[in-house]
């Protein structure tokens, strides 16, 4: 299935250089796929993650993606 993963920041030189990733942000991911599991595929390292967004929501790792999910990956901020 299609997702369009947004990764933001210093989480891009991680994404890994793979067939699943097709045009733009979109990923092709197994059915039923968890956050968890779409993190794993996409080689982002769990301890660098501060913001999960699915469809503009909070989401954690255990929520199931769907067909068409937008899923936005954020590192901590900072600034002022």
């Amino acid at each position: 299935m299609i997702i369009e993963a947004k990764i933001f920041s210093t989480l891009r030189h991680y994404l890994p250089n793979s067939p699943k990733h097709l045009d733009g942000d979109k990923w092709d991911i197994p059915e039923r796929a968890t956050v968890a599991q779409v993190l794993d595929l996409l080689n982002l390292p769990e301890n660098e993650i501060k913001i999960l967004l699915i469809n503009g929501r909070h989401a954690d790792r255990e929520r199931v993606l769907n067909e068409g999910d937008v899923f936005h990956v954020f590192p901590p901020m900072a600034g002022g």
